[in-house]
């Protein structure tokens, strides 16, 4: 070793290895550890754990090897007596358990549900947060893009002269690549599809570090302006078009109305972004306009740089590049770890749900704990005896312990097999937007997730119960009967676990019930635009086929004729981007426009739209007129369409929008009238703010992506059909996708919210039922304790409502200082939801009043029912109870 390194926690670790192995190596294995400690803490947290967890178990596996030589007589036989006992002490649990099957059957279900709900969410986690991506050194892999705080933009992608700058320049990468997602027209004799693909860079691949299973990946040349037409399919596309041919390589695919042959094949793992089925060559101009952006950027790190290191590099060599130019410093690059990129929008909501299953599990823990130390309260006097008897505390502590382990092993086999299930339940319940690498299946480090749940389990459940049990004044316990309610400290845990389960259950409950209150009040959000009776789909044009502007005006022409002309349909218009879809910003000069209160420009959402649009999906007039046929036709003067925050934010509150003028910015740029203003949409989601936004005529500003809105008389899928046909009529390599109606598009939008409100509300649900039936088994359990000394008091004259009060009463007042402590802790965690309320507040009076009331109006019920009973018992009876 060139530098002799040391760490103190591991050279403790080292005393715990085999004396010639310290004596010899010690030195040696410190600093190593210390390298590759170094090493990890450059990668992130995840290669820290693991390179500590292989310390250890290098460090033990030596001593137990040490240990499995150094065997002798006595050794051996102290190992066979220790495992005899233990050996003995399973069976002795199993029968024990075997003599109460109603009790340990719900030891076991109330273990199994809190395991399986915390499997199935580490599922999730893991899958989102933890698996690694399917390339080669994935934490090494970063997401790059551009920001524009001036314009209020998040991102606004990368600039292909900037990325070449970049390329050049940095020092940091092993490689960086530009993405952009993109959908093509794959048609062939049995007609048009559109797929999911993506323009690359060259050096994609190798940022990824893909190897083709067939062929190869692009070349350089290949990525240049006027390039070789070429294309890499995915897997599973080879498969599906091409039956799996070996062969295919040299074979073309008509893509957009144009041949490209195939020179590659990449496996499945590598179809990324998500869901790609092809990549081409992105072939960007190093001379482009700087006002083109758009495309993603992705990189690998070399070893032991870390993202933030990257970033900082990259914006001085942005800083440098921009230094040179005369261009306005608006724009900036920032990097960022890939995975963090693709799971922030899940991050709050995966955090809160796995919070609220480790609720679910302590309520789950402190139910079977309540459970068991009711039966050690039972038995005080049999362990009394065998300590008696000469039984150690700490012989008797182990097989109480056994005993909690089976029943835990139990519960978390049948958990780990429900949670399978769960897992499945909850990713049909999350949207299909979710990353495609997002696996969600049960793998190694779900199975030790689970151990550990178990062994927690275990150590909460089973310790205190065991404790109550072998603890405690022996002369006492030899005398205790059954009739009496145990040691006063034990009914005190009981009470106590109780108070806690309803305390977790408040808090889960008021999350859970905001949630849901926040999700009908996003569900009730005015859209702006009619969602019945409308049907979407989308048709692109091929530009190869249609390279003219004019030709795409003719085609949506006609393609409107038709529609208008199918019975059932009342409206029909084309837009670029439908609401809840996708988004087209731009910046514009405003006659008259009023400063901006932060000094920002606001970004326009930008739209074209045809006539009809506007009455197909419902939007309000609010002055002016809507769009006409002869808009932006011919000689025609350019008008323009505006929404209501569009007037607010450029003229005012109370401005008319209504023959006022806008243009693109630029010298050349021509003014354009506003003929009318609309009523604002929801366009970015109905929790989203609104913004101003225009729309532009069809015929002015020509797109060869267009989508269809036709609001009918009748069901709007019936007419799917006949939609499809229509435009394979028109052109067969024209496929229709992206058909739904704009109430699927609602309920997509809200996805999310919704799985993620539900999930809490179920484990709210849940945990409310553990904490019922908790304070009802503790109930029982008292009063079965107490059947004598009721007995008594029955005959001595004591009065039913004596009898209901005092038995209930103590209950009562446990639950309702548990659900105190619920509330008040619950107006500390729902501020942590604050952001998911959606003007909801975390104390709202209403929800804070029901959780109340149902709570406590079911502790009524589960400590009523015991307390009847106690009221009814035959003092006679009682009396020969022992």
């Amino acid at each position: 070793m060139s530098a002799r390194r040391h760490h103190p926690l591991y050279r403790a670790l080292l005393r715990l290895a085999p004396a010639p192995l310290r004596d010899t190596h010690a030195n040696e294995m410190e600093a190593l550890f210390a390298e590759r400690l170094d090493e990890a803490r450059r990668i992130g947290p995840s290669a820290v754990a693991r390179t500590w967890m292989h310390g250890a178990s290098d460090v033990l596996h030596a001593r137990a090897a040490s240990w499995a030589r150094r065997g002798t007589p006595l050794t051996i036989a102290i190992e066979e007596r220790n495992a005899l006992m233990v050996g003995s002490d399973f069976r002795y649990a199993l029968r024990s358990l075997g003599r109460q099957k109603s009790a340990t059957a719900l030891v076991i279900c109330m273990l199994s549900l809190g395991i399986a709900a915390n499997v199935a969410v580490f599922s999730l986690v893991n899958g989102l947060f933890l698996r690694p991506f399917p390339f080669a050194h994935p934490d090494r892999l970063v997401y790059i893009n551009e920001t524009a705080p001036k314009w209020n933009l998040e991102i606004v992608g990368i600039n292909y002269p900037d990325f070449v700058r970049w390329r050049e320049q940095q020092k940091l990468f092993e490689s960086i690549a530009l993405y952009s997602t993109d959908s093509f027209n794959l048609s062939d004799a049995n007609g048009a599809e559109r797929v999911r693909g993506a323009q690359v860079t060259w050096e994609f691949p190798r940022v990824l570090g893909v190897q083709p299973i067939l062929g190869r990946c692009f070349t350089a040349d290949e990525d240049k302006p006027k390039g070789p037409p070429v294309v890499v399919i995915g897997e599973a596309l080879w498969k599906e078009r091409f039956a799996g041919d070996r062969n295919v390589v040299g074979k073309t695919l008509r893509l957009d109305g144009a041949s490209r042959t195939i020179v590659g094949v990449v496996p499945s793992t590598a179809s990324f972004p998500d869901d790609v089925r092809l990549w081409v060559p992105m072939a960007g101009d190093p001379n482009q306009p700087y006002q083109s952006y758009g495309a993603d950027g992705i990189g690998r790190l070399k070893p032991g740089v870390t993202a933030g290191d990257a970033d900082k590099d990259l914006q001085r060599s942005h800083q440098s590049i921009w230094d040179k130019s005369d261009r306005d410093h608006t724009v900036s690059p920032f990097v960022k770890p890939l995975r963090e990129q693709f799971v922030r929008d899940y991050r709050t909501a995966a955090s809160t749900v796995t919070g609220a299953v480790a609720m679910l599990l302590l309520i789950a823990c402190a139910n079977v704990a309540a459970v068991m130390l009711a039966r050690a309260l039972a038995r005080r006097k049999e362990m009394g005896i065998r300590l008696a008897l000469g039984s150690s505390r700490l012989r008797l502590m182990q097989q109480l312990l056994i005993e909690n382990l089976v029943l835990a092993a139990i519960g978390g086999v049948i958990g780990l097999v429900a949670g399978q299930w769960a897992t499945g339940a909850l990713v049909r319940m999350i949207p299909d937007e979710l990353p495609r690498w997002a696996a969600f299946q049960i793998d190694a480090r779900v199975m030790v997730f689970s151990l550990a749940v178990v062994v927690f389990t275990v150590l909460l459940f089973g310790w205190a119960p065991a404790l109550h049990a072998v603890g405690g004044d022996v002369r006492s316990a030899v005398h205790a009967t059954n009739g009496s309610t145990g040691a006063p400290r034990g009914r005190r845990t009981l009470w106590f676990l109780v108070a806690g389960e309803f305390a977790l259950a408040a808090m889960l409950l008021v999350c859970g019930t905001l949630l849901i209150k926040a999700f009908d009040r996003v569900r009730h959000v005015d859209p702006g635009f009619r969602a019945d009776h409308v049907l979407t789909f989308s048709v692109p044009i091929s530009e190869a086929t249609r390279p003219r502007q004019e030709q795409w005006v003719a085609f949506w022409d006609q393609l409107l004729e038709r529609t208008r002309a199918v019975p059932g349909v009342d409206a029909a218009g084309l837009i670029t981007c439908p609401p809840l879809g996708c988004h087209w910003g731009n910046f514009y000069d405003v006659d008259g426009a009023i400063p901006s209160p932060d000094g920002k420009d606001p970004v326009v959402l930008t739209r074209v739209a045809s006539a009809g649009y506007f009455e197909a999906m419902g939007l309000r007039l609010r002055s002016g007129r809507f769009l006409q046929e002869a808009d932006g036709r011919d000689k025609n003067p350019p008008v323009v369409i505006v929404n209501e925050s569009f007037v607010r934010t450029f003229w005012g509150a109370n401005a008319s929008g209504v023959g006022r003028r806008i243009k693109f910015r630029g010298k050349d740029a021509k003014w354009m009238t506003v003929v009318g203003v609309v009523g604002d949409v929801k366009h970015y989601g109905l929790e989203r703010p609104m913004r101003p936004g225009l729309y532009f005529p069809l015929p002015a500003i020509p797109r060869s992506t267009l989508t269809m809105a036709v609001h009918t008389t009748v069901d709007p899928q019936s007419i799917a059909a006949t939609m499809r046909e229509m435009v394979r009529q028109l052109d067969p390599e024209l496929p229709v996708f992206g058909v739904r109606t704009m109430e699927e598009s609602l309920r997509r939008s809200l996805a999310l919210r919704a799985a993620f409100s539900w999930m809490l509300a179920v484990f709210a649900f849940l945990a409310f039922v553990l904490a019922i039936g908790g304070a009802y088994g503790v109930a029982t359990y008292l009063v079965t304790q107490r059947t004598r000394e009721i007995g008594i008091r029955v005959a001595l004259g004591a009065r039913t409502e004596d009898i209901l009060k005092n038995v209930a009463g103590r209950g009562l007042s446990v639950v309702g200082a548990g659900v105190a402590c619920g509330i008040i802790g619950s107006l500390g965690v729902a501020r942590l939801l604050a952001d998911a309320l959606f003007g909801v507040s975390p104390a709202d009076v209403t929800v804070l009043a029901f959780v109340t009331a149902v709570l406590v109006g079911t502790a009524l019920m589960a400590n009523g029912l015991p307390a009847r009973r106690a009221a009814r018992i035959d003092p006679m009876r009682s009396l020969r109870t022992e």
